[in-house]
């Protein structure tokens, strides 16, 4: 039996039946097993076997319904066939064209693949043979659109996993990285926008307006602007300076413009519709209808079966439609909105306020893989071979100095706090060893936040055990330092002034608390996400709320509690403190950490509390100086209360909840089952 496939012979022999022979001198469950024969290698059979695993059943059938023989066209042959052209497109013709890629490119980003979405597109497999330059263009720019965000955005944030996105395998498909760069293919959009507009003109002065024509271009138009726009906006994200690799900062104001010329660009776009039946009229003004007589000479620029002999075999997941266009124009405007809303990252300095963004962004807009890797690589961008903990928030502060910035605003310890003391090496290695661990699980939470929400959660479950030994790595810190600070207070002659600050400083786990207070977040959203996910039976309730009430949300109340109280006792005598080492010092700042931190505190001297403690020579800080002495509440404090006040009012309500779920259960009016 012969069979040709492509330009190839294949000479078949049906060995059925002599297979079925040699079955029947089998006894009843009898099995021939080769040594090399494996269960691999027996399941590999049994999916060969089955149609649905089998894509060369699906083609077969594909095949019968176009009557086209046991074969695929490439590009080459269906030109030379007269099937498809290569030159003289119209502007119908191109925008069809630019719609179904456009469609293509939206599948792929939802997740399926690139043999299936964008390079059933026969024209992607040989652009460089496109005659016409406005195709060549437009295909050359999805070509790099696709790339840049294969390898710049998803590769690099890396938060999927194989059964979550498939849309990086490359099948070996070309990308012409070495023919074409990324900015020519910007210059080139634009030369066709002027060129288009110029022919636009000419057709507005010819003496038989074509108004279909007129129309076309002008929406051809808009389309490759839109294209030029969204492809400089995707290269704004985690862009990396050519000659030192270092990551650029990412230009909030620079992309909110861009978003705006392309919402702009997309209220003009009326998406393309194909009108199969032309004797049906339509007065729809929000579609641009195509008669579909008009696209024949591109009838075969997309192929669903086009690349079917290199996927695996798997179950049948060809795409036999295309997402409609006014879908996709819509999810677009969408997509925008969602980056206008993350772009609000960048205001957040602090690592609380980020967490609280990441949150909220990932509970209220439930971005798609490609948002949250722009979210993770705008706060926390991707270097060349560097490791996650190491990057810079924004591309401008370490984590390490991100983490004390935040430990010094939350409780104040003496450590981060007096300028002018004098750290010796041990104990400023042993800090410093403990902010570069803490650097690790503050950033994989991050990371973790911008997984799909299943799997955010898993993550959080398995990040709680490393801030656990985190936690005990800081009560050792603590331990070293209340001894080594209790030696220097006592050398400055200060131990009488306020022996409750006194007393309160040699009590107080200084990192213990942060480190427990940051715990105590992830499991109170890690609990919260279990209802949002509905992963509670009716029977779990109780305990859960039981446990999310007295043990978590009881525990960080108290230390909310602490924190402020330690707020209010020691910032006046911390103050006293450096006045009378700056003294003694001549203003000269000797503490390491301090030094470390000046960038930071000077960027947010507006925010920071302890602000009285950084800038002495002001006139203005000394009558702040002043006030504190005199027992007034530092600024922070007051984030404190409101957020102890939050957390209480959660506590209350949780009770409230598991007490009135326990009565209906002794009364009998709640049923578990």
């Amino acid at each position: 039996m012969q069979e040709t496939i492509g330009n190839t012979t294949y000479n078949w022999t049906d060995v059925t039946g002599q297979f079925a022979d040699l079955c029947h001198n089998l006894n009843i469950g009898e099995v021939v097993r080769d040594r090399d024969f494996t269960l691999f290698e027996a399941m590999t059979a049994l999916e060969l076997m089955d149609p649905k695993m089998d894509g060369g059943m699906s083609i077969k059938n594909h095949f019968q319904e176009q009557k086209q023989g046991n074969r695929i066209l490439t590009l080459k042959q269906l030109i030379e066939k007269n099937l498809l052209k290569i030159s003289s497109f119209t502007s119908i013709e191109l925008i069809h064209l630019f719609d179904q890629l456009l469609s293509t490119f939206h599948m792929w980003l939802d997740g399926h693949s690139l043999a299936l979405t964008l390079f059933t597109c026969v024209y992607l497999h040989d652009i460089p043979i496109i005659d016409d330059y406005h195709l060549r263009t437009i295909c050359y720019t999805f070509i790099k659109l696709i790339d840049y965000i294969r390898e710049r955005i998803l590769l690099k944030a890396g938060l999927f996993e194989e059964e979550d996105f498939s849309g990086t395998l490359t099948y070996n498909f070309p990308f012409y990285r070495d023919m074409i760069k990324d900015q020519t293919c910007l210059t080139d959009l634009k030369k066709c926008e002027d060129e288009l507009n110029k022919r636009l003109r000419s057709l507005k002065h010819q003496t038989d307006l074509n108004q279909l024509d007129i129309n076309a271009t002008q929406q051809l138009i808009y389309r490759i602007r839109f294209l030029r726009l969204f492809f400089g906006l995707t290269l704004k994200f985690n862009e990396a300076n050519e000659k030192t690799g270092e990551q650029t900062y990412l230009n909030s104001e620079e992309i909110s413009k861009t978003l705006k010329q392309i919402d702009e660009i997309l209220q003009l776009i009326r998406p393309s519709h194909i009108l199969e039946d032309e004797t049906t009229k339509t007065d729809d003004s929000t579609e641009l209808i195509i008669p579909i007589s008009l696209l024949t000479d591109i009838s075969r620029s997309f192929d669903p079966y086009y690349n079917y002999r290199q996927l695996p075999p798997a179950f049948n997941r060809f795409i036999r439609q295309l997402i409609l266009p006014s879908f996709v124009y819509t999810s677009l405007t969408n997509l925008c909105h969602q980056l206008r809303k993350m772009l609000e990252i960048t205001d957040k300095r602090t690592l609380k306020h980020s967490f609280e963004f990441f949150l909220e962004y990932s509970t209220n807009e439930k971005p798609s893989l490609f948002i949250r890797s722009l979210l993770l690589l705008s706060y926390l961008p991707s270097v060349q071979g560097c490791l996650l903990s190491s990057r810079k928030i924004f591309g401008q502060i370490s984590f390490a100095e991100q983490v004390k910035y935040e430990i010094r605003l939350f409780i104040v310890p003496p450590l981060l706090t007096l300028k002018y003391i004098t750290i010796d090496n041990e104990t400023l290695n042993y800090s410093e060893n403990f902010f570069q661990r803490a650097c690790v699980p503050f950033s994989n939470l991050f990371y973790s936040l911008c997984n799909n929400r299943a799997r955010t959660r898993e993550k959080l479950s398995n990040l709680l055990d490393e801030f656990s030994v985190l936690q005990d790595e800081s009560e050792k810190l603590d331990q070293w330092l209340h001894k080594y600070f209790l030696q220097h207070i006592l050398q400055a002659n200060l131990s009488t002034v306020n022996h409750q600050a006194l007393l309160l400083i040699e009590k107080t786990s200084y990192f213990f608390q942060f480190i427990l207070h940051w715990t105590l977040l992830i499991m109170e959203y890690y609990l919260l996400m279990g209802f949002d996910l509905s992963l509670y039976s009716k029977r779990e309730l109780y305990d859960v709320y039981f446990y999310f009430a007295q043990i978590i949300l009881f525990t960080h109340v108290n230390v909310y509690k602490t924190s402020t109280n330690i707020l209010n006792t020691t910032v006046p005598f911390l103050v006293q403190l450096n006045q009378k080492q700056q003294q003694m010092n001549k203003n000269q700042i000797n503490n390491v950490f301090i030094q470390q931190l000046n960038s930071l505190i000077q960027q947010h001297t507006n925010d920071d509390p302890l602000q009285d403690l950084t800038n002495d020579n002001s006139s203005t800080q000394k009558k702040n100086k002043k006030k504190n002495l005199n027992g007034i509440i530092p600024p922070n404090i007051e984030y404190h209360e409101q957020e102890f006040l939050i957390t209480n009012g959660h506590l209350s309500m949780s009770t409230a909840t598991h007490r009135c779920l326990k009565a209906l259960e002794i009364e009998q009016r709640l049923k578990f089952s």
